[in-house]
């Protein structure tokens, strides 16, 4: 006689986080001031959890386009596999300015922890310093983001995409990965009837040129700056085996078709075995 027993939901614990600085924000308040902040929040995988967030103080005097915070926020809830998103607000005078957002997938803190800076999203060049600690005790690793040249199907297009990798450091067989689509930037308004859905493909490129297609995508952006869409999903995909490229095509979801933005080929030793951020 067979049981079958409900599947155990990872348990809840307390995460903490050290928020260290901002490097190139903007200007954005002129009568008051620039008085910068950080919300760090638990982007949970049950979408009817509570939320969990914290956020530091506001920088009120020195370089407030480089801020400094060096403050240590603490999230009761978090779970294995929930991303860390990052929102910096300018405090004006009747309310608050988003400066930019940055995420920081679950893979990239868990188990190991995280100790380097990432790309806020919006602001070109502007970064945020943080660190992670393992709840574990183990080894920090550090992480940062980069931009990725997106070239275009036509020569009047360009713009760049945001995206990390996760590989397990051993050769031979097939392999599982977990990419991290965060953003792209600078893409074209392609459906002028329906509005731009844009959405990424991410697909092996097997040297097998029999084997199955191994490929996965994100939900398409509805809402919001679509020309400079933030996904911030992490997909895993498999089988991968070393050597094989991947390549990303962002799409634009039609009325009754998809348009293609344009392609990028991110070739292995760029992220195997070290991973790619």
């Amino acid at each position: 006689m067979s049981q079958l027993l409900p599947a155990m939901a990872p348990a809840s614990q307390k995460l903490v986080v050290h928020v260290i600085q901002a490097e190139g924000l903007q200007h954005m308040n002129h009568f008051t001031g620039d008085h910068p902040y950080c919300v760090c929040e638990v982007k949970h995988v049950e979408p009817h959890a509570t939320r969990t967030k914290a956020e530091t103080k506001q920088v009120m005097e020195g370089d407030t386009i480089n801020p400094i915070w060096n403050e240590t926020l603490e999230l009761e809830q978090w779970q294995p596999g929930e991303a860390l998103e990052f929102t910096i607000y300018d405090k004006g005078l009747i309310g608050s300015k988003t400066e930019g957002k940055a995420m920081l997938p679950s893979e990239f803190f868990y188990p190991n922890g995280f100790q380097g800076m990432i790309s806020i999203i919006g602001l070109p060049d502007a970064r945020l310093r943080l660190e992670v600690p393992p709840p574990g005790g183990s080894m920090m690793q550090g992480q940062a983001s980069a931009m990725v040249p997106l070239p275009a199907p036509t020569s009047s297009a360009c713009g760049s995409q945001q995206m990390m990798v996760t590989t397990t450091a051993q050769a031979g067989g097939p392999q599982q990965l977990a990419v991290s689509i965060l953003q792209a930037h600078g893409l074209q308004h392609m459906n002028h009837f329906t509005g731009d859905h844009p959405y990424v493909v991410c697909e092996v490129k097997h040297r097998d040129q029999h084997a199955a297609a191994t490929k996965v995508e994100t939900k398409p952006v509805t809402e919001g700056d679509t020309l400079n869409p933030f996904w911030g999903e992490t997909l895993h995909l498999g089988p991968w085996h070393e050597g094989e490229p991947l390549e990303f095509t962002v799409y634009d979801k039609g009325l009754i078709g998809s348009k293609t933005e344009g392609k990028v080929i991110l070739g292995p030793e760029l992220f195997f075995p070290a991973g790619f951020s």
